[in-house]
């Protein structure tokens, strides 16, 4: 980590990360991409308290790290009127997900007797793995979004 102590545009004596720094670069991305996720969760009626929604950069980097560890950012969560209906959120270590990932995902749901879960790539998916994906529909459903995708929560812009 690289500290530099905020100037005038900071508080006086304020500590910020160095954003030159990449593994706060990613750690800040991981954290919008998360929000987002959060609150488009929230709004399809999941279980995710408020205090998930309004988690502070600060307190994401205290949980997850930094570098983010991204399995550590595995989510399971329930309906609020259901708690059998389920929902894994993966985030994928590489950047290109494959084959190998996908079926250790669907042996996970398999395991866990979870139905629906939501991707969160960083780059893409690679062909071989769309099509295991659409292989295993209808047992499992598997909606993939890319990291830039969630960047930012469009529901809160006007256009």
């Amino acid at each position: 980590w690289r500290w530099r102590r905020a100037g005038a545009a900071g508080s006086a004596g304020a500590m910020e990360l160095n954003e030159a720094d990449p593994h706060a670069k990613r750690a800040s991305r991981l954290y919008r991409v998360r929000k987002t996720l959060m609150k488009m969760l929230q709004n399809r009626k999941y279980l995710i308290s408020q205090a998930e929604i309004e988690r502070s950069y600060d307190d994401f980097k205290a949980t997850f790290g930094v570098p983010v560890v991204k399995k550590s950012l595995l989510q399971l969560v329930t309906k609020v009127d259901d708690p059998n209906n389920k929902l894994f959120v993966f985030f994928p270590d590489e950047e290109k997900v494959d084959v190998k990932t996908i079926t250790s995902y669907a042996e996970q749901m398999r395991q866990q007797e979870v139905k629906r879960a939501i991707l969160i790539v960083e780059k893409d998916i690679s062909p071989f793995a769309k099509k295991a994906l659409a292989e295993a529909q209808p047992k499992f459903f598997v909606e993939v979004f890319k990291e830039s995708e969630l960047l930012v929560d469009i529901t809160e812009h006007e256009l």
